[in-house]
C-alpha cells in the first residue's frame, strides 16, 4: 500500500499550513484537483481600474455580471474537485432508484472497500437516494472538518446538471473506512462519496466533475459576537 499523497492548506505562513492527504480506494478513481471553473477572463475588471477607467468603459455600455464579482471569481476556484470515476446512469421510478452501474471489480479495490450494490452507485440504508463511489479518500487533522459541496454556481457553469449535490461537513471516520497509518495519529479519514439529489434522468460520464472538498473550521474554534458601538 502506498503513501496517501499529500494536499496542502494555505495558512498566513508555511508553518501554518495544514496538511491534507488523499489516496485512491479504487484503481479507477481520478485524483482531485484544484476547482478551476472558467469565467470571462477577456472581460476587463472593474477592480483594477481607476474612477475615470470605470466610467469610461460604463459610459461604453458596459454590463456589470457576476463574473465581475472577486468573491466569486475566488469560490470558483476554491477546494478540490471530485470527478466520476466511472459511467452511470440514474433515474427515479415508482418502484425506487434505478440504475446502471460497473461493478467495482475485486482487483479495482485497492483498500478493500465495497459498496453495498457492489456497483459505483449505491444507496443510503434505503433512504431512496442514490450515492455516487468516487473512490477517493481523505486524511485530515481532527481539529478540522471537510465540507463535501456541490460546484458553486453550477446554474451558471453548468446549467444542463440534473443532479444537486447534498452538501455536509465531514468531522469523524466511519469504521468501515478508518485512518490505517500509524504515522498519522491525529487525523480521521473518510471517503468522498456524494450524495445525489436528481432532477430528472441522469447521466454521469466517467470525469464528469461531481462536487468539491472543502476544509472548514469546526464551530468549537471560532464564536460569532457582535460589535457594540461606545457611546
Amino acid at each position: 500500500m502506498s503513501e496517501p499523497t499529500p494536499e496542502q492548506v494555505a495558512g498566513e505562513a508555511p508553518g501554518d499550513k495544514i496538511v491534507i492527504y488523499w489516496e485512491r480506494e479504487y484503481s479507477t478513481a481520478i485524483a482531485p484537483e484544484r476547482l478551476k471553473l472558467d469565467f470571462m477572463p477577456h472581460r476587463p475588471l472593474l477592480s483594477g481600474m481607476s474612477l475615470d477607467e470605470q466610467r469610461t468603459v460604463a459610459a461604453e455600455g458596459y454590463k456589470v455580471i457576476p463574473d465581475d464579482c472577486g468573491p466569486v471569481r475566488t469560490v470558483g476556484q476554491y477546494g478540490w474537485l471530485i470527478r466520476s470515476p466511472a459511467d452511470c446512469k440514474i433515474r427515479r421510478t415508482t418502484d425506487g432508484v434505478k440504475w446502471q452501474a460497473p461493478q467495482i471489480l475485486p482487483e479495482e479495490r485497492i483498500l478493500g472497500y465495497k459498496s453495498f450494490s457492489g456497483t459505483y452507485v449505491d444507496l443510503i440504508l434505503n433512504s431512496g437516494y442514490p450515492k455516487l463511489c468516487c473512490g477517493i479518500r481523505f486524511y485530515y487533522p481532527k481539529q478540522v472538518g471537510l465540507m463535501m459541496k456541490d460546484l458553486p454556481n453550477h446554474f451558471y457553469h453548468y446549467p444542463e446538471r440534473t443532479f444537486f449535490v447534498w452538501e455536509g461537513v465531514k468531522t469523524q471516520e466511519y469504521k468501515r473506512t478508518p485512518n490505517m497509518y500509524d504515522w498519522l495519529p491525529d487525523y480521521d479519514a473518510f471517503t468522498a462519496n456524494f450524495l445525489l439529489q436528481l432532477t430528472r434522468p441522469t447521466t454521469i460520464k466517467r470525469g464528469d466533475p461531481i462536487g468539491i472538498i472543502v476544509p472548514v473550521l469546526l464551530p468549537k474554534q471560532f464564536t460569532l459576537e457582535e460589535i457594540i458601538p461606545r457611546r
